[in-house]
């Protein structure tokens, strides 16, 4: 499963009353808050369980010398699909489009959040040294049918979310553009836009070049049109987004030469050089991409705060 960050969703302008639209943008974004939260702890878990077995889908044989169970997700990532998704699907109105693979995103999580503890237990305990490995054997197809629901969940969820926030833009872009033109608000919106299209596309573990060259070509015309009608002349913030926009434009193609040419990605050094402890993205990776997009993303929240 490719893990696509989705940004927040907002609505155009602030707010006074808890309106339907907003209440919708409320229920939306508790829904995003726990497809983030929980989405990357359960496909680390997945890796760790499943790294050190020669056959991951025969599973544990009993003779490995490298054991390691499928961890815990720690409380305050699970914490998002907790009280506040129960608050967000009662909310109302009801969203047909987002409520069923909401649901169904956190039940399947629930389940999976119960077997992984079980099995974290017995693994931590290390019994497979007392029982010859039986328990290892017992614990694997639950574990493994439950990671299964759980990534045909946020497939679905993941669908339904990139649906909802694609027409969300569109409809604040159309009202941007009939309320103030091709304003300031209007680029950041599209780029942002066209840049979550690129993401998108590079996501894949084997992407398509061609539609990933033409979204590419779409991004950067889009940056140079906001930089032609001279929006945001003067605006710190606005230089924030546009810095983020060009490090996902040179992420993307980092990623689109990477995989053309079958380089495997490299390690870069910026986050090294800029004194920070954590690590940075592999150069052409897709996690370098989305990385760039969320920063792009963020920025952008800012620019409208």
């Amino acid at each position: 499963m490719a893990a696509v960050v989705v940004g927040l969703l907002g609505a155009c302008g602030k707010v006074d009353s808890p309106t339907a639209e907003a209440r919708g943008v409320q229920k939306a974004n508790a829904y995003i808050a726990c497809f983030n939260a929980v989405g990357q702890p359960i496909l680390d878990s997945f890796a760790q369980y499943t790294g050190w077995m020669q056959d991951a889908e025969a599973g544990p044989t009993g003779r490995e010398t490298q054991v390691r169970g499928p961890g815990t997700v720690l409380a305050h990532h699970a914490k998002p699909c907790a009280a506040p998704m129960v608050a967000a699907l009662a909310m109302v109105p009801a969203d047909p489009h987002l409520d069923a693979p909401a649901r169904a995103y956190q039940a399947s999580f629930e389940d999976l959040y119960g077997v992984i503890e079980q099995a974290d237990r017995y693994y931590q305990r290390e019994d497979y040294r007392q029982d010859n490995g039986v328990g290892m054997r017992g614990h694997h197809a639950p574990l493994m049918q439950a990671y299964g629901a759980f990534f045909a969940a946020a497939r679905a969820m993941n669908a339904a979310l990139e649906k909802r926030e694609d027409d969300s833009r569109m409809a604040q872009l159309k009202a941007i553009e009939a309320a103030e033109g091709r304003s300031l608000a209007y680029h950041r919106l599209r780029i942002v836009s066209e840049g979550q299209q690129l993401t998108r596309l590079l996501a894949a573990d084997a992407p398509d070049l061609d539609g990933a060259r033409t979204q590419l070509t779409a991004f950067q015309a889009q940056l140079r049109q906001a930089q032609d009608d001279t929006v945001g002349n003067g605006d710190a913030m606005w230089g924030q987004v546009v810095r983020a926009a060009d490090a996902l434009e040179r992420d993307a193609q980092r990623r689109i030469e990477r995989v053309q040419t079958g380089t495997p990605p490299t390690r870069g050094g910026q986050r090294v050089m800029q004194g920070s402890s954590q690590p940075d993205n592999l150069q052409g990776s897709a996690e370098a991409v989305m990385a760039s997009y969320n920063d792009l993303a963020e920025m952008s929240n800012r620019t409208t705060h």
